[in-house]
């Protein structure tokens, strides 16, 4: 284009038919400078459009943790501003300034561009500014954390630091983001789910109608040939020292529905959850591996050591029988494979939440679809836990937390049982798929990814809307079938608060920055612009 404005201009320079020229010059000034004006106001618009962006950004992210003192929420701003808009590439940003308040946060920024023809007219910069707006508390949180309290987790040698200890550190450093200062909150509800070998709902719930305690499952006589009129419950009260712990089985398929695998309301029969017992294993009461057996929950002096007694007892051997301290701390006994820390159901009281996390305790093997059913059943709006509100309830947002440490694991060389004793009882009697334990893992690895999807499908017919996010968490796990087990579990990144749903942590400060990233992330859907 210059090149050819300029052979105009010197042809109509040679012309010497009138006074063209001075017109043209000014013609072409006029030009030149509206193009100018056009070029230099163009990018003027498209810095402007990023500088907004950036404030967008630092707004969210400053609006995300209510937890911010007013320095730490201008660090936090500059950065996601600088972030998104480098002086190198757009201008030079001349300033910031953030304005917050418990319902509002406010981050107005200017920059200053310089120009690429205005300078011949004395204009050398451009100003512009810009102002985002994010509303707090828009929408109120129900999470519940489903953590995985196996042996695990614990402590291997003398004054270590446990992954459990670890995860206590994260699960509140979540916590302390989403309550903020609050010791109550209006917005947010935490509940708790730890598991290993099966969950447990909480000893005082008996006669909550929740549990069957008559005697109407066949998993009442499973595994101990009851006498009639005696149930599970009164074989505890006949043992002197140990009570019911408040772990139950995972209940039996009944009318063509896996019952285990669904949030349905208990009622009667087959939807009643059975109290957990597990029965007394061959040997001579000395415990774990015990005089060569291959059997491991042998609590019960009996003399016997029979290959069939785990499942041939009567409910007589158990009566006036008195476990011995150590084996019941050695996690042995009617107990064994339940986890000690019961469930918290959603709570707005900070306290409640970390004394509950706090309580946790390292014991037993792995049943992810143990927990990760019971953490559905918490958030939940149906009995055994009401706490949450209806899946319709759209001011609401409710998520699942889940995370391990390893893989669904109960099978071994376990005697005639063929499988540590667990929420689906022994392999042997058939719940984990072929009874000589050979399948267990996949069944339960089925398991977990049936209930993942479950929980994730729309519940509430409203097209749209997410009903329970699902994040997953992977904590120093070496198994990869694990890792994508979890991966395919998690919300998609694309539906997901935070863009990531999955986390795989091999590091205790991992599994920090990833509870941090969970928090932030369900504080994105507490916020709108």
């Amino acid at each position: 284009m210059y090149r050819a404005l300029m052979s105009i201009g010197e042809r109509l320079r040679r012309d010497e038919h009138g006074a063209v020229l001075p017109l043209f010059t000014v013609a072409m000034i006029s030009m030149l400078l509206v193009t100018a004006v056009g070029i230099d106001y163009g990018r003027a618009l498209v810095v402007k459009q990023k500088l907004l962006n950036a404030t967008d950004a630092a707004a969210l992210a400053v609006g995300a943790d209510p937890t911010l003192t007013q320095e730490q929420a201008e660090t936090r701003a500059e950065a996601f501003i600088r972030a998104h808009y480098p002086d190198v590439d757009f201008g030079h940003l001349t300033g910031f300034n953030v304005v917050m308040d418990a319902s509002q946060v406010d981050v107005t920024a200017s920059a200053q561009i310089p120009t690429t023809f205005l300078h011949v007219a004395n204009i050398d910069t451009i100003d512009v500014a810009v102002h985002s707006e994010v509303q707090r508390l828009q929408r109120d949180l129900e999470v519940v954390m489903v953590l995985d309290n196996t042996g695990s987790m614990g402590c291997t040698g003398r004054n270590c630091v446990s992954k459990l200890d670890n995860l206590k550190v994260a699960a509140n450093k979540l916590v302390t983001i989403l309550f903020g200062a609050d010791e109550t909150s209006e917005h947010v509800k935490i509940g708790l789910v730890p598991f290993s070998g099966a969950v447990n709902i909480g000893a005082d719930k008996i006669g909550s109608g929740w549990l069957d305690e008559v005697g109407l499952s066949p998993l009442q006589t499973e595994d101990i040939n009851l006498p009639d009129n005696v149930t599970l419950l009164d074989l505890f009260d006949q043992i002197q020292n140990v009570g019911w712990g408040g772990c139950v089985r995972a209940r039996l398929t009944a009318t063509g529905e896996d019952l285990d695998l669904t949030d349905a309301e208990p009622s009667s029969g087959a939807s009643l959850w059975v109290p957990y017992f597990a029965p007394d294993e061959p040997g001579n009461g000395d415990g774990p591996g015990g005089s060569g057996s291959s059997y491991y929950n042998d609590y019960i002096d009996d003399g016997t050591g029979g290959s069939n007694e785990a499942r041939q007892a009567f409910a007589g051997k158990y009566n006036g029988v008195s476990v011995s301290s150590r084996r019941l701390d050695d996690g042995l006994g009617p107990n064994f494979n339940c986890v000690p820390q019961p469930i918290q159901p959603l709570t707005n009281v900070k306290t409640t939440i970390t004394t509950a996390i706090q309580g946790m305790i390292a014991r037993g093997s792995t049943v992810i679809p143990s927990g990760l059913g019971w953490g559905w059943r918490v958030l939940s709006p149906t009995a055994p836990f009401t706490e949450g509100v209806p899946y319709s309830e759209q001011r609401v947002a409710k998520a699942l937390i889940l995370l391990t440490d390893g893989r669904n694991q109960v099978e071994g060389n376990i005697g005639h049982n063929n499988s540590f004793y667990s929420a689906y009882g022994y392999a042997a009697e058939g719940h984990l798929g072929n009874t000589n334990g050979s399948e267990t893992r996949e069944v339960l690895d089925g398991k977990t990814t049936a209930l993942c999807n479950a929980i994730k499908a729309n519940m509430d017919d409203i097209i749209g809307d997410q009903d329970i996010y699902i994040y997953t968490l992977t904590f120093q796990v070496d198994d990869a079938a694990t890792r994508t087990l979890m991966q395919n579990c998690a919300t998609p990144p694309d539906e997901c608060p935070g863009d990531q749903c999955y986390f795989d942590s091999p590091t205790a400060s991992d599994l920090e920055d990833a509870f941090e990233s969970i928090a932030l992330g369900l504080n994105k859907l507490r916020v709108a612009k």
